[in-house]
């Protein structure tokens, strides 16, 4: 629901509001006029209960019409609340867009200013991709490729290092061994020396103890000195063995090295060859991508070729008209039907023509800011549609030239120097068009303007076919095209509004247009399409474009498919050479990757014995060494036994020499111990060389790395520059493309943004509503509660009116029967014959006896007249007792109170009440009366009695000032 009729609803819940308020000000007003009494002649002919009546009726209808306005008021609320809800959702989700709409415009954002990165670089490229520079890199290609071959070289080199210092490392590690055994070794001998000198003690003090040791010691020192010999055997077998298998091992390395050497130049030499016929036919893919763009865009552009056909009768038409502006007898009312002769062909040729969109036109421009090269195409086009136009109607074709443009061009510029809108003031800036002429020395001949501002500053659509452009300066070339199109439509098919002068200059009909004639297109700075016709001097003539046809874009077709066709030819030549170098190249680097797999073996093959090698060396060593220390623990365990039997000075002396040796030997021991450190710290410096030549060989291969990648990034180089054309071709189109893209998320977030804002404005205007519907159910319900209030009080008035009538009537009707027992007593009314008739027997009109007793007028039982006293006594709470009454017989009956003295009733709508005298009041009544009344009283009493009555009854009621 819009707002107009939100609005309309809520007025009219109003207006039902305001009928209830002043219906119960109504209420109001007649309750105060039954009030004071009906003071004006129509209250006057009412009866108070049929006033009262009306009154509640009223006030009921009032309550009806406020409870239907709260219930459309309600209703209303309801749907606002809706509405409101539906826009406030609306919006949401539409923020939602927005948000999209905003990242995709960021995300198009980067993507233009990526292209353009691209582009920049691609035309960088494009301005390096000289014959000297592309031979420059294929130079430092064929430098990198050898420096690649020394690198290889140098790794091998610094591998064979990397082997000797391991053989290095392996050497000290035995050396290490052989001291650390040879110190070992060194503290037994001196462990020795030590019980030689014990021993010599004990022999010199002659121990038979001593003797027998040095006999068992003699015994395991033979012992010991056999089985180390056959160990030493045995292992010098091992360690002949172990320098065979390294001896072989290292010929086998060097073998394997040797073949991966080879293997390796032999993949470099065959990476260079694939690398070449790589080059080439990337070279050979990039031309045939061309050639068939190229085809492709002649295809495109002939599927797509813009024509304008004229319907047939057109051209007659339209000559006719322009004809009679000649005719000596020109009147309106013929020109008028001659114009409805042209326009009869607007919808066939409108629907018969339609613009047909270009991919290679794509390229956004600043239309605020139209290069030459831009402007020169649109003039292409522009005289493309009139020549098409002209060799229909069978005039001169229209030239477009470097000239031409350029007169357009200062057209514009002059009508902006101008500030000059054709679209304001609907005129053409002649001064303009002189002074154009004037700096150019071209003579304007006519000029055509389309007035299109409103297509790129507002959201407009514009185009005949429905096609709606972007709200931007940033349009591609087939949109202006387009909007050129639908220029031109417009002016060749619905012009009559301007006397088909658009239409005829199109069309070259009319004695003012010359032999030559050039046409220019420009756009002023209003967003206004310029095409301006002028004399083709020769100026205008120089250089004069060939406009496309389409015979002459079949020629090129056919030219292209031939170019396309040698291209795919040298491709398959390319491609073969360069399947068979990529071949090549795959099984060179397979076997290199094999002798490279072989070294690796070899190289660990290598190690192990040389391993081998130095472990049996290192325990051939110990077995040495420990079988030269028995050998003198041997010697020594002799000499100490045969020491026993010389005499006691030799005794000294050995035991001197013992000593003398035991301080050799510890000497000796520091020796070995030195020896040991000075291996030990050979080994470091063996372990740190290596290192030092592994780390050479990663140096290598990291430097090996960077000039295979620097070669790789040549060959890039070398590649672009060889298609630096078709690179900046895909660059520039690219930037196109990004920059289309971002123009139409421009688009779509303008339109998502008008749209948000529109939703709301829509959600202001539902909350708005909401609030109001909100206050007039507020309204309503109070209007409602005020009539039932007085729809209440209407009611109670009626109720209590009601009450006072029928206790009036009841009063009424009782004072008619006393009035009538009274009449009955005083005339001595009685029944004879069935008749009532009075004390002299004459029948009493109007008395009718029933069941034997009469009947008064108004059908009441009366009794018949008799005579008699009544003695009334009074107990001691007022009320009166049974009566004992005397009658004419003289017999005595006591009856019921009521018999003879009545007792009045009140009657309300709801209950009946029995009033009994008190003794207050009946002491009164007698002081009043005298007596009970009795038949034959007069009437006073029987009024006082009543008077009695009807006070009481009012008591019911109360006295209260009625309020409002």
């Amino acid at each position: 629901m819009n707002k107009k009729q939100v609005l309309s609803l809520t007025g009219a819940a109003l207006a039902t509001v305001a009928g209830v308020s002043v219906a119960n000000e109504e209420v109001k007003a007649d309750a105060n006029v039954a009030t004071n009494n009906a003071q004006t002649q129509q209250v006057q002919s009412q009866t108070a209960d049929q006033q009262a009546q009306a009154k509640v009726d009223s006030a009921q209808a009032n309550v009806n019409s406020a409870s239907t306005a709260v219930s459309d008021a309600q209703s209303q609320l309801n749907s606002a609340s809706t509405a409101n809800t539906a826009a406030q959702g609306a919006v949401s989700d539409q923020q939602k867009v927005v948000d999209s709409a905003q990242a995709n415009v960021n995300s198009a954002s980067t993507v233009v200013s990526d292209a353009q990165a691209s582009e920049s670089n691609a035309q960088k490229n494009a301005d390096q991709a000289t014959p000297a520079n592309i031979q420059a890199v294929k130079d430092a290609i064929s430098n990198q490729e050898q420096q690649i071959s020394k690198d290889t070289d140098t790794i091998n080199a610094d591998d064979q290092a990397v082997t000797t210092a391991q053989n290095n490392v392996s050497s000290a590690q035995a050396n290490v061994n052989n001291a650390n055994a040879k110190r070992d070794n060194q503290q037994k001998v001196v462990k020795s020396a030590q019980d030689n000198v014990k021993n010599a003690t004990d022999i010199l003090n002659n121990s038979s103890q001593a003797k027998a040791k040095a006999q068992d010691s003699l015994d395991a020192a033979n012992a010991k000195v056999n089985n180390d010999t056959n160990a030493v055997n045995t292992k010098q077998g091992e360690v002949d063995t172990a320098t065979e298998a390294k001896k072989n091992a290292d010929a086998d390395l060097a073998k394997a090295q040797d073949a991966e050497k080879a293997a390796q130049k032999d993949k470099d030499a065959k990476q260079t060859v694939a690398d070449q016929t790589k080059a080439a036919l990337d070279t050979a893919n990039a031309a045939v991508k061309d050639a068939q763009a190229n085809v492709d865009a002649i295809n495109d552009k002939l599927a797509n070729f813009n024509t304008i056909t004229l319907p047939s009768g057109y051209k007659e038409a339209l000559k006719a008209y322009e004809d009679y502006f000649s005719d000596p007898n020109y009147n309106q009312a013929k020109a008028k039907e001659l114009s409805d002769n042209i326009l009869k062909f607007r919808d066939s040729a409108t629907s018969q023509n339609k613009f047909k969109n270009n991919n290679s036109d794509n390229k956004v421009v600043d239309i605020s800011n139209l290069d030459f090269e831009t402007r020169a195409e649109l003039s292409h086009f522009v005289a493309l549609l009139v020549n098409q136009v002209r060799a229909q109607v069978g005039t001169n074709a229209i030239i477009s030239s470097p000239e031409a443009t350029a007169f357009a061009e200062q057209v514009a510029q002059n009508y902006n120097r101008d500030n000059w809108n054709s679209a304001e003031n609907g005129k053409h800036d002649q001064n303009a068009l002189n002074a154009a002429s004037s700096q150019l020395g071209i003579d304007w001949n006519g000029e055509n303007m389309g007035l299109d501002q409103t297509v790129f500053t507002s959201d407009y659509t514009v185009l005949n076919d429905g096609t709606e452009l972007a709200t931007s300066t940033k349009q591609t070339i087939n949109n202006l095209k387009h909007l050129i199109y639908d220029d031109f439509v417009s002016m060749m098919f619905d012009d009559a509004d301007s006397a088909w002068g658009h239409s005829t200059n199109f069309a070259g009909i009319g004695s003012f247009v010359p032999a030559k004639q050039g046409v220019g297109f420009s756009m002023d700075k209003y967003f206004n399409t310029h095409y301006d016709l002028m004399v083709a001097n020769d100026k205008v003539e120089k250089d004069t474009y060939t406009l496309p046809s389409i015979n002459d874009l079949v020629q090129k077709l056919s030219v292209a498919k031939d170019n396309l066709s040698s291209k795919k030819t040298n491709q398959a030549t390319k491609q073969k050479a360069n399947d068979d170098a990529q071949s090549a190249l795959t099984v060179a680097v397979q076997v290199l990757a094999t002798t490279q797999g072989e070294v690796k073996t070899k190289t660990a093959n290598a190690q192990t014995a040389n391993d081998n090698l130095a472990k049996a060396q290192s325990d051939l060593t110990k077995l040495q060494a420990e079988l030269q220390a028995d050998q003198a623990t041997q010697k020594e365990a002799q000499t100490t036994l045969d020491s026993f039997t010389v005499d006691v000075a030799t005794k000294q002396a050995n035991l001197q020499k013992a000593n003398d040796n035991l301080k050799a030997e510890q000497g000796r021991l520091g020796i070995a111990q030195g020896n040991l450190d000075n291996a030990n710290k050979a080994l470091a410096d063996a372990n740190n060389n290596l290192a030092q030549k592994k780390q050479a060989v990663e140096n290598d291969k990291a430097t090996l790395k960077a000039d295979n990648d620097k070669l790789v990034q040549l060959q890039s180089n070398l590649s672009n520059l060889q298609n630096a054309p078709k690179l900046l071709a895909d660059a520039k189109q690219a930037t196109a493309d990004a920059q289309k893209k971002l123009v139409d998320a421009q688009s779509q977030l303008t339109n998502a943004t008008n749209k948000l804002n529109e939703l709301k404005n829509t959600a202001t205007a539902t909350q708005a509503n909401l609030t109001t519907a909100q206050k007039k159910v507020t309204e309503a319900v109070k209007a409602q509660s005020d009539a039932q209030e007085a729809l209440t009080q209407a009611k109670n008035e009626l109720s209590a009116l009601q009450q006072k009538e029928a206790l009036a009537k009841q009063v009424a009707e009782q004072q008619a029967k006393l009035a009538a027992e009274k009449e009955a007593k005083d005339n001595g009314y009685h029944v004879e014959n069935n008749n009532v008739v009075d004390s002299k027997g004459n029948n009493v009109q109007g008395w009718t006896v029933k069941n034997g007793q009469m009947v008064d007028p108004n059908n009441e039982v009366i009794e018949q007249s008799k005579p008699e006293t009544t003695n009334v006594t009074v107990d001691g709470k007022g009320e009166v007792k049974p009566q004992t009454i005397i009658n004419t017989k003289g017999n005595v009956q006591t009856r019921a109170k009521s018999t003879s003295t009545k007792a009045v009733t009140a009657t309300t709508a709801q209950a009946a009440t029995t009033v009994n005298q008190t003794r207050k009041q009946y002491k009164q009544q007698l002081k009043s009366n005298s007596q009970l009344p009795q038949t034959g009283n007069d009437n006073n009493a029987i009024l006082s009695l009543t008077g009695v009555a009807l006070a009481t009854m009012l008591s019911l009621f109360g006295f209260k000032k009625r309020e409002y």
